[in-house]
């Protein structure tokens, strides 16, 4: 199958082509040797005159250089007339293809053509202009259709991966609400009737019932913090407040106890770095409470040079070395996918400590 060519490929073959037509055009007149030296001046200024205006045309788009083209192509015939300039004036009719309006281009093209022809006219006589306007005409009208099919065509192919583009964000926008509506309605249920059986068993259980079922309650109402940040993001997932998040995750979590830092005003807008923070802040209080034991976890936030940053530390019994479970792991590789950084240190009866930091948008690094 032939590929399609784009317009800036379309321009380059036409400037390639134009070019080519234009030192043709010139080569008779240029080799005769039998013309004076002011005519020929005269017809050489014309001459490269219509290159540089052809060349302007290509690259700004705009008709004023193209009716200069077809004023050069007068001057020409008016002065040194070999009978070939009217290929100039299909090279106008193609760059005016796609341009204009074809009302517009037509009538553009008959003035230039009834131009051609008064000039072969003067130079020459009538008989000579019927003789070579028709098919110059003809070329032009061929040459102006095919350039604006072309051009329709490469618009249409626009507006179609437009229209694919559009669809394929209003697919992923109607699917992203569906989940979070079945998040919300089916898993959010379900987490608060758990966690509020749990806080009934809490009230009558006692002895060594009492600490799990206390962790478990503090672990449901944790997964329903995360099921509602969830929810929150999949609707609207450009548009985040960290802060109020943080204060929500330290508020409903039991234990361990959430000591929060935060700056005066954080970015409302803050884009994946915001929600990857909150993630780190969630999986971290997760750790603390289901791994390390820990009655306190301290959470800092801060924000400097483009970049969110968030510390954390808790005052649990700590390990000997670091071992990345699925939740780690997971985060760790998706805060490098957003160019950010993690880090974890511990060591034992020494708690955990991890260092995240994100580039907001916009940052420059």
């Amino acid at each position: 199958m032939l590929r399609r060519m784009g317009p800036d490929e379309l321009r380059r073959a036409l400037k390639i082509g134009g070019i080519a037509v234009w030192l043709m055009i010139g080569a008779p007149i240029l080799f005769a040797g039998s013309n004076s030296a002011s005519r020929l001046a005269g017809w050489a200024a014309a001459y490269v005159a219509f290159l540089a205006l052809f060349l302007l045309a290509l690259r700004t788009r705009r008709l004023l250089p193209i009716a200069g083209q077809a004023v050069c192509v007068v001057a020409l015939v008016l002065t040194l007339c070999d009978g070939f300039e009217g290929a100039l004036l299909v090279l106008g009719a193609l760059q005016l293809g796609g341009l204009v309006s074809r009302p517009r281009g037509l009538s553009w093209i008959a003035v230039q053509s009834a131009a051609l022809a008064g000039a072969v006219a003067y130079h020459w006589t009538p008989r000579a202009a019927l003789l070579l306007a028709p098919p110059y005409l003809a070329f032009q009208l061929l040459a102006f259709f095919v350039a604006d099919v072309l051009a329709r065509e490469a618009r249409a192919r626009e507006e179609l991966r437009a229209a694919q583009a559009r669809l394929a964000e209003t697919t992923r926008l109607g699917e992203r609400v569906r989940i979070s509506r079945e998040l919300h309605d089916a898993l959010g249920h379900h987490l608060t009737a758990l966690r509020l059986n749990l806080e009934a068993a809490s009230r009558t259980a006692d002895g060594r019932a009492l600490e799990p079922v206390q962790a478990a309650q503090s672990i449901a109402q944790m997964l329903l913090t995360e099921v509602r940040a969830a929810v929150e993001e999949l609707r609207d997932p450009e548009r985040l407040d960290l802060g109020s998040a943080l204060r929500a995750l330290a508020e409903e979590m039991p234990r361990p106890r959430i000591h929060l830092s935060l700056p005066g005003s954080l970015p409302v807008d803050a884009g994946e770095g915001a929600l990857i923070v909150l993630r780190c802040a969630q999986e971290i209080a997760t750790n603390a409470a289901r791994h390390a034991g820990a009655e306190n976890l301290w959470l800092e936030l801060s924000e400097r040079d483009g970049r969110l940053e968030l510390r954390a530390r808790d005052d649990g019994r700590g390990a000997d070395e670091v071992r990345a479970g699925n939740g780690l792991r997971g985060l760790r590789e998706r805060v490098e996918r957003a160019g950010g950084a993690l880090t974890v240190e511990t060591r034992p009866g020494a708690g955990f400590s991890v260092r995240a930091t994100l580039p907001l948008p916009g940052a420059v690094s």
